[in-house]
């Protein structure tokens, strides 16, 4: 088991959270270091992206064997994206910086309907072109899948007009790939 998920520190933290899943933790967060790839970003990702889909798909898979993926949400994301345009000239030698115009992110399991895409960029990754997903969006769909109301209002001791997240995007929440529309009932 320990060789199908991969013999790194990435790989063993996806097993023992599907570990922890088993044994009904509700929340897990795993934390992917050497992703900062300002400096050297293709011979960075040569090594971390081999590692990192060997660990994801054992999970994903290990959490589908064990039938625990269609209650187990899984998301998988960086804080933004990098930059389009490699920056060759020293100190970066290939390096690309951050960049929040365009980036991704993967959801799984746990209400989200498998193999699908949501929005397109243009060739270069610069721009979103088609069907953006801003980031409340992006979080406010996990917390209706997660049972948590995204627009509830949040008390506090001024009586403040705040909500849980943000309004949705005109864009709006993922549930074009939810398995059950909201509202109906989930298993």
């Amino acid at each position: 088991m320990r060789d199908r998920y991969g013999r790194n520190p990435f790989a063993q933290s996806c097993l023992a959270a599907r570990r922890l899943v088993q044994r009904g933790v509700p929340y897990i967060t795993l934390n992917a270091q050497g992703w900062d790839s300002h400096k050297k970003h293709f011979e960075t990702m040569q090594q971390r992206t081999a590692e990192m889909d060997q660990a994801f798909a054992a999970l994903l898979g290990d959490l589908s064997e064990q039938g625990l993926l269609d209650t187990t949400l899984v998301w998988w994301t960086g804080e933004f994206g990098r930059t389009p345009m490699v920056q060759r000239e020293a100190p970066w030698f290939g390096g690309r910086n951050h960049y929040s115009k365009c980036f991704n992110a993967v959801v799984a399991g746990g209400g989200f309907k498998g193999g699908h895409v949501v929005g397109e960029s243009d060739e270069t990754a610069s721009n979103v072109v088609k069907r953006p997903v801003a980031p409340q969006d992006l979080l406010g769909s996990i917390y209706e899948l997660a049972g948590i109301d995204p627009d509830a209002k949040m008390p506090n001791p001024r009586n403040f007009d705040v909500t849980v997240l943000p309004p949705e995007s005109p864009a709006g929440r993922l549930r074009e790939i939810y398995t059950v529309p909201m509202g109906a009932k989930q298993a």
